[in-house]
């Protein structure tokens, strides 16, 4: 076939394509791409979601969703155990003076103060819809015992039973008349121990376990009264608690004001103290050669400037966060009596006698005691003394104490230690004085501090079980008279035998912002005490 030929055969047979078409087609492949598609701009990267930004009308408290429980009974974390006073409810309730108020609680009584039996409020609904009973009383109590933040105070009791649907009887190990201050322990439902949020009886809930945010609960006694429908909660560290505070992201903050953490606020706020059983004192070493006596020990308590510690150093820059303590018991027991701070000399001419009944003397006059050995010789000494140096008002409060000791004569070195390196030397007996603070229960039972045993605070081994009948008679007395006079006779013990040397009471506070609540009694057991009677304007949290 020649090329003419091959050339003409081509044509004849594309001409009537054309034709049909109109129009020159491609070939396209057996699976056909998909056409381009028209450019697209590539998007800008999406910051993440800021968060809320404050709004009037949102109330929020810090609350530690990932790391920490809401167990009432098991948890440490403070800002939770805030929380849980919206949630959990007491048999009692102590107000912003200590003084017990009945919560759950309709009646009790006692006919020896050794035997109680507790009788609480009938058809009080649980969050989870059942009734309260004495079964969810005691199981709560006696988890208290065991374990938690409330185990030291409780150590008095010695069995805890549901005795039919709406009592609880307690027996006591010796009678305390004031056994009803303790009992400010919330209330889970039985069985629930595990929980990181168990039912309780409380005014609010959580709608779902990760909620961030409270609801008032429908069946509560109290639902009406409260001020707010919701409660929104947020999680922060504590290097953002003043910027939240300030910027109306947080609308009330719980502080403990002398503690190793400051809180310093710049929006303009209110100060709301009240009282605890907080209390500060300086422990000693028995196993010290100078400190295993008492006179010795009981001078140096004679030195302490308990009110400019106070003034100067604690309630500084915020005044009303510290309250002296002149003897053991805190001034602000309202069965306190001024009489058992009456002393028959003049603290420093009692030091001065003390000191040379012991045997201390600047022997060799270089401005530093030394004590006698019994036999005519005397030794050099310096005393040791630990305190937390994280706290700066504890570090500073010991390094006053120290400075009027070496005015008196004592050679004595102030040893700064981080939390985990004191308790350490605590638990060692590597001292010879430290700086202390525990939490008493509210019937001011003194019995860790005196007593050996479980739940003794006795590092230093001063304890003695010669407190125990003094203690022992304080707690069983009912009328005031008795009251005076037992605590008389124990603070008088203490003060002669000196196996610690109170310094002062703490005080917690809540700062809120200006104008926005009325109406508020937080106390010891909870916050939100009475929390039906607070006003809260939300127009004022933006």
């Amino acid at each position: 076939m020649n090329k003419r030929f091959l050339r003409v055969l081509i044509i004849c047979i594309l001409i009537p394509v054309i034709l049909l078409q109109g129009c020159w087609l491609p070939i396209l492949p057996a699976n056909p791409a998909p056409p381009p598609a028209e450019p697209e701009e590539i998007p800008e990267p999406v910051a993440p979601e800021p968060a809320e930004p404050p709004r009037p009308g949102q109330f929020r408290l810090r609350y530690d969703r990932e790391t920490f429980t809401m167990n009432p009974i098991t948890a440490r974390n403070r800002d939770n155990i805030v929380i849980s006073s919206l949630l959990y409810e007491s048999l009692f309730i102590l107000d912003e003076n200590l003084r017990p108020v009945p919560m759950l609680c309709a009646h009790w009584e006692s006919e020896d103060n050794v035997t109680f039996t507790f009788t609480i409020l009938p058809n009080i609904i649980m969050h989870d819809g059942s009734i309260l009973n004495a079964d969810d009383v005691s199981y709560s109590i006696r988890q208290a015992m065991r374990t938690g933040r409330h185990q030291s105070k409780l150590r008095s009791i010695s069995s805890v039973n549901s005795d039919g649907e709406l009592t609880v009887t307690i027996v006591l190990n010796s009678p305390n008349a004031r056994i009803n201050r303790v009992l400010d322990i919330p209330i889970i439902k039985s069985g629930s121990i595990e929980q990181r949020i168990p039912p309780g009886t409380g005014p609010y809930i959580f709608p779902s376990p990760e909620a961030m945010r409270l609801t008032r609960f429908v069946n509560h006694r109290h639902f009406n009264d409260m001020p707010l429908t919701v409660i929104n909660l947020i999680e922060c560290y504590d290097s953002d608690l003043t910027e939240f505070f300030d910027d109306g992201r947080l609308s009330l903050i719980w502080d403990d004001p002398t503690s190793a953490f400051d809180i310093r606020l710049n929006r303009r706020h209110e100060t709301r103290h009240f009282n605890t059983t907080a209390l500060h004192y300086i422990g000693f070493n028995a196993n010290s050669r100078v400190l295993r006596n008492q006179d010795v020990r009981r001078a140096i308590g004679n030195s302490i400037e308990r009110q400019l510690i106070v003034d100067n150093i604690m309630n500084v820059p915020r005044p009303g966060q510290t309250v002296a303590a002149p003897v053991a018991i805190s001034p602000i027991f309202d069965l306190y009596d001024h009489e058992w701070e009456h002393r028959l000399m003049d603290p420093l001419i009692e030091m001065t006698y003390l000191l040379e009944r012991a045997g201390l003397e600047d022997y060799d006059n270089d401005s530093f005691l030394e004590m006698n050995d019994g036999y005519g010789n005397f030794f050099k000494f310096t005393l040791d003394f630990i305190v937390n140096i994280e706290n700066s008002h504890k570090f500073a409060a010991a390094n006053r104490i120290a400075d009027n000791l070496r005015q008196f004569g004592f050679n004595i070195s102030v040893r700064g230690l981080p939390w985990g390196d004191f308790i350490d030397a605590l638990e060692d007996g590597d001292f010879d004085m430290f700086y202390g603070e525990t939490m008493l229960g509210a019937d001011f039972d003194l019995s860790p501090l005196l007593l050996p045993g479980d739940g003794s605070l006795n590092y230093g081994r001063t304890a003695n079980t010669a407190y125990r009948p003094l203690i022992e008679s304080f707690l069983a007395a009912e009328t005031p008279e008795d009251i005076s006079y037992a605590g008389s006779q124990l603070n008088l013990a203490i003060t002669q035998m000196a196996p610690f040397i109170p310094i002062l009471y703490k005080r917690y506070a809540i700062y809120s912002p200006m104008g926005v609540i009325t109406g508020a009694s937080p106390g010891q057991s909870g916050v939100f005490h009475n929390f039906q009677d607070w006003s809260i304007n939300l127009y004022n949290l933006n």
